[in-house]
């Protein structure tokens, strides 16, 4: 599964995995009526840089005993949910990070989570991202863009940083 190439915000898939315990997999949350995971919310700024996940429907006892207590619940819009969590103080760095797209200056911990919640490994272009290693990344860039990551400069990232205002619920 190459979840960067979903249509999911860029919120999803590099911070959500950081609210779950660790032996937690995407399953968990995409069996229940998940819709997106968004870092602000246009109608309610008081939560800004916090984690929003949205849903269809108010989700399960069972998910929210995975996550941590959330700081602020709401219904929004068409009768959507919203929880919002507090970025996991062990991942403040990882946070900063995500929003500059320094995916690679991820902590190892962070790297693990992300990689254990997706189930990926060295064949996918989240690892690739994530460690700027691997075959999987390497073929992406050149068949996409015809360009060899391998000749890109030390600082440069092998993924696009965040749109931040498609980040931000109601922005875009």
């Amino acid at each position: 599964m190459d979840v960067l190439k979903f249509k999911y915000t860029y919120t999803t898939k590099f911070m959500l995995p950081l609210l779950f315990k660790h032996s937690t997999s995407f399953h968990k949350i995409f069996n229940e009526s998940f819709i997106n995971a968004y870092i602000a919310d246009m109608i309610n700024s008081e939560n800004d840089d916090k984690i929003h996940l949205l849903f269809s429907d108010y989700p399960s006892l069972s998910l929210q005993t995975l996550l941590p207590k959330p700081i602020s619940e709401y219904r929004h819009g068409d009768g959507y949910y919203v929880l919002v969590y507090d970025v996991p103080s062990d991942y403040t760095e990882d946070y900063i990070n995500f929003l500059t797209g320094k995916y690679s200056q991820f902590t190892d911990k962070a790297k693990n989570q992300l990689t254990n919640f997706w189930n990926v490994d060295i064949n996918s272009l989240l690892w690739g991202t994530l460690y700027k290693e691997g075959d999987k990344i390497k073929a992406f860039w050149k068949e996409n863009f015809n360009e060899n990551v391998e000749t890109f400069s030390p600082s440069t990232e092998w993924w696009p940083p965040p749109n931040i205002e498609e980040e931000i619920i109601g922005l875009v």
